[in-house]
């Protein structure tokens, strides 16, 4: 798989480098062919090297075990926390006067902790009205990493933070 990708880069390399030296002597109309033809072969390089990270990510999933929480594709965490744990939290925080959700925070199961500012309530308040409509999709909450990978299958799944 390496010595695929390290290939595809000597190549683009020396047709680059070829590229270069014959610049004053080329003709624009091949220099714009060599450049088309690097350039797919680069791309083609990539999609073969995103295709194959896509596939090993797939099998780390299957075997890994724990529900995930995410925050966008840079801040995914497992929890401890089952839907039904969520569903709890939220008729909580619902049940909260005004006063109490500015001051709410929690970590839904994981390692990170989420609050409400004195000004703002929206950010646990968004979480718990899509929960209590039972909208775990745009809570970002997964019941398996593999349901995880589904979504974001360009992640890898050894990324996601404990």
């Amino acid at each position: 798989m390496w010595l695929t990708v390290v290939g595809f880069g000597i190549v683009i390399v020396i047709i680059l480098s070829l590229i270069l030296l014959n610049q004053n002597k080329a003709k624009p109309e091949s220099e714009t062919t060599s450049f088309q033809s690097s350039v797919k072969a680069s791309y083609s390089s990539q999609k073969n090297q995103d295709e194959e990270n896509q596939k090993k990510y797939a099998k780390e999933a299957d075997k890994m075990k724990g529900h995930v929480f995410s925050v966008g594709l840079n801040e995914s965490y497992f929890t401890t926390w089952t839907k039904n744990d969520f569903k709890e939290w939220a008729n909580k925080y619902n049940a909260m006067s005004l006063d109490d959700k500015h001051k709410a925070k929690t970590n839904f199961g994981t390692s990170k902790t989420y609050s409400n500012t004195s000004i703002d309530i929206k950010p646990l308040s968004n979480t718990a009205d899509s929960v209590s409509a039972n909208d775990f999709k745009s809570v970002e909450y997964f019941e398996t990493v593999k349901d995880f990978h589904k979504a974001y299958p360009a992640v890898n799944p050894d990324d996601i933070k404990k």
